[in-house]
Formats: C-alpha cells, sequence, structure tokens
C-alpha cells in the first residue's frame, strides 16, 4: 500500500534551502524580462494622460495604442519596447517620455494539474526548478499517485516520481521548468478540466464521459472562454498528443462534428478568449 509524502511542508522547506535557485554565479546579473504574448502592459506617455493605455499584448505579438497604431511588443525588454515607442510617439508628440510597465506576467505560464495543494498555472517570474514549484503549490496531496508523476513538455511525457524527489532528494527528478510545461500528479480514474471553466479541476471517469459531459459538470464555460479553440491532451506511451477542438461546431452541430469520448487522465485546457 503506498503512503502519503509524511512531513511533506517541512520536507519541501528544508529541500528548498539546500538547493541552488539557478546555474549562474553567485551575483550574476538578472536577464531583463523579455514581454511575450498575453502580457499586460501599462503604458504611460508623461505629460500626455489621454495618451495612457493598459493593454496585451495579443497573440500575434503586437499591441495597439492611439497615435501609434500596431507595434510589435513581443519579443522585446521594457527598456526595448520603450525606446522604440519614443520613436513612434515622436513623430505626432513633441519629446515624449514613456514608461512601460509590466503590469501582469501571463506569457510564461506552468500549467499544474491534479494532485497538487494548489493546482492551476503558475506564472515563472524567475528560474524554478520543480522542487522549488511543490513549495510554493503546497506539495503533493496523499490522494495522488506521487510515484507515477509526470511532465508534459513539447510533444514528450517525462516520468516524474515526487515521493523519491521529496523523500530522497533525487535531483534528477527535479527539472528546471520551461513555460508552457504542464506538470500532472495523478488521480486514479479521473480527467482534467482546466481554463475558463465555472469549476476547473476533476471531473470522475466514466465509460461515457466525453469532452461536453466533461465541461458540463465542471459547471460550463465562462463568459471569457474561447470556445472555438479547446485543446484535449493526452499522453500516448511517452508522446503528448494534442488535439484541437471547436466546441461551437461540436454543439451548433453535433452530426458534423460529433462529441469526443474522453479517456482516463486527459486533459483538457478552455484558454481565455483575448479582445
Amino acid at each position: 500500500m503506498k503512503r502519503p509524502l509524511v512531513g511533506l511542508p517541512f520536507l519541501l522547506a528544508l529541500s528548498l534551502l539546500l538547493l541552488p535557485l539557478g546555474t549562474g554565479s553567485a551575483g550574476a546579473a538578472e536577464e531583463p524580462y523579455v514581454i511575450g504574448a498575453e502580457d499586460v502592459l501599462d503604458i504611460q506617455v508623461w505629460d500626455n494622460k489621454d495618451l495612457n493605455q493598459v493593454t496585451f499584448v495579443r497573440p500575434d505579438g503586437k499591441i495597439s495604442l492611439p497615435l501609434v497604431g500596431e507595434i510589435q511588443a513581443s519579443g522585446k525588454t521594457v527598456q526595448g519596447l520603450s525606446t522604440d515607442l519614443v520613436a513612434a510617439y515622436g513623430k505626432t508628440v513633441k519629446e515624449p517620455a514613456v514608461t512601460v510597465i509590466v503590469r501582469e506576467i501571463k506569457s510564461r505560464p506552468v500549467y499544474f494539474i491534479g494532485g497538487f495543494g494548489k493546482p492551476g498555472p503558475l506564472q515563472l517570474t524567475r528560474d524554478l526548478n520543480m522542487l522549488q514549484a511543490l513549495g510554493i503549490l503546497g506539495g503533493v496531496l496523499p490522494a495522488a499517485d506521487a510515484e507515477k508523476g509526470y511532465l508534459l513538455r513539447g510533444g514528450k511525457r517525462i516520468p516524474i516520481n515526487f515521493e523519491t524527489l521529496v523523500k530522497k532528494g533525487d535531483l534528477s527528478q527535479n527539472p528546471r521548468l520551461e513555460p508552457g510545461d504542464t506538470v500532472v500528479a495523478p488521480i486514479a480514474d479521473v480527467v482534467y478540466v482546466q481554463g475558463e471553466v465555472k469549476g476547473p479541476g476533476v471531473v470522475k471517469y466514466t465509460n461515457d464521459l466525453t469532452v461536453v459531459k466533461a465541461i458540463t459538470l465542471t459547471g460550463g464555460l465562462t463568459p471569457l472562454a474561447a470556445s472555438g479553440r479547446v485543446d484535449l491532451v493526452r499522453t500516448e506511451g511517452e508522446k503528448k498528443v494534442r488535439i484541437r477542438i471547436d466546441l461551437d461546431k461540436m454543439l451548433r452541430a453535433p452530426e458534423d462534428n460529433p462529441d469526443m469520448r474522453l479517456r482516463p487522465d486527459d486533459i483538457i485546457f478552455v484558454p481565455q478568449r483575448l479582445f
């Protein structure tokens, strides 16, 4: 019989103190933040309050501003974008002074799904390894199978044994996390529904469970849901398979777009609609 991770908060705290935060040398200068899609920016044009804007970076990496129109933001540092905006506003505003503030970081998520103390997305605002993330999330719950965790990265499924990581300090199970990673602490016979649904979390698996039924069991979509680009993520062996689902078409014309039957451990992502 598998025992739960006993004394997990203490073990995590101790391990976090013993493990280095990064691979760089001590005292190395921190890399400037690079803006990404979905980040929320506060653009301030001094002495021109009418031009101040809080805006988000679109999926194509651009933002839209008065007098400037569209300008590329993704891939630039805050200083780099500020310099470009000074040049752009300088065509119509005399000697503009522009400040760019990253109000919210939303472009660097790691998704933690299943049996964690506080599951959900975690934005990478600094270098973070698996053990450090567990400390932030409150560890792995006893209901999860801690020995059979896994990390989804790119098209790969990477096994993670949380048990040996926490109890034995097995650093081979402690990868550095990257934006877009999905980490799963599996719970037996469930499907995971995340994102813009009213009650994100786990749904008990049954043989007749489908995408529409699973979303319905979480309370349905929120008003911000991008229902036309839902992702179903499942693993086949050591590979990650991502299936794009147009839920709108599935509901409007079920004869041509039949509902999809789910498997245990399937993950449904409902993204946020971008305005």
